[in-house]
């Protein structure tokens, strides 16, 4: 497998754009926040801190409080077609001013590992609120029919790259594996997420709960 950070990006960003009509949908605040298309080109600009101040407005304008909007799945499925993209090898923050006053200066991370565990954290969050939604089940459902993308999305980088970008990768496969959609693929990747359930990752306790979606558990004593 090619190292992920020799991918060129396979699509142009701008014709990805094209597939969806973003005067039909919207996102959470828009008197506010950027447009969905200028937020996700910002994404790929050639300045950090641009690219930093842009995953903050996807994450905040597209699960805000954990609501899907509209703009939530077009936005996400142009994240994870983007992802092989090398301007998301770029270091950034997303830490407003007034945090940063408060917190302190913010660590740099991937981008990449930050949009990839976006897309892992909102498919656990859709999952649970499929019990309890927070907004229109229509806009939850139609961000989790793409879980074949996102698995396909995070595959590549399951192994290569930097740590963190391959914790953000399991992060993702852990998620999407507990849907239907991708009950063909549990067998291939069963050895992965017991490890990652035996070991001290990030990811542990989502790889215990992944296991218990299959029915299977993990030794108490293991755990400990």
């Amino acid at each position: 497998m090619s190292n992920a950070g020799e991918y060129e990006a396979l699509v142009d960003p701008r014709d990805l754009l094209l597939q969806t009509d973003w005067n039909a949908v919207e996102h959470c605040c828009p008197d506010v926040a950027p447009a969905t298309p200028v937020i996700l080109l910002e994404l790929l600009d050639e300045d950090p801190v641009i690219q930093g101040r842009a995953f903050r407005d996807l994450v905040e304008a597209h699960t805000r409080q954990q609501v899907f909007y509209t703009a939530t799945a077009p936005a996400a499925r142009f994240v994870a077609a983007v992802l092989g993209d090398p301007r998301t090898l770029a270091r950034v923050t997303d830490r407003c001013a007034q945090e940063e006053d408060g917190l302190g200066p913010q660590t740099p991370f991937p981008l990449r590992a930050g949009l990839l565990g976006w897309l892992g954290d909102s498919v656990v969050e859709a999952m649970a609120q499929r019990e309890r939604p927070y907004g229109d089940e229509e806009d939850l459902e139609a961000f989790l029919d793409l879980a074949p993308e996102f698995h396909a999305a995070a595959w590549p980088f399951l192994d290569t790259g930097c740590p963190e970008v391959r914790a953000a990768a399991l992060g993702v496969l852990l998620a999407v594996l507990r849907l239907p959609a991708l009950a063909e693929r549990i067998p291939e990747h069963r050895e992965r997420v017991l490890a990652a359930a035996l070991g001290e990752g990030p990811y542990r306790l989502r790889a215990v709960d992944t296991l218990s979606c299959w029915g299977e558990e993990v030794p108490i004593s293991s755990l400990l």
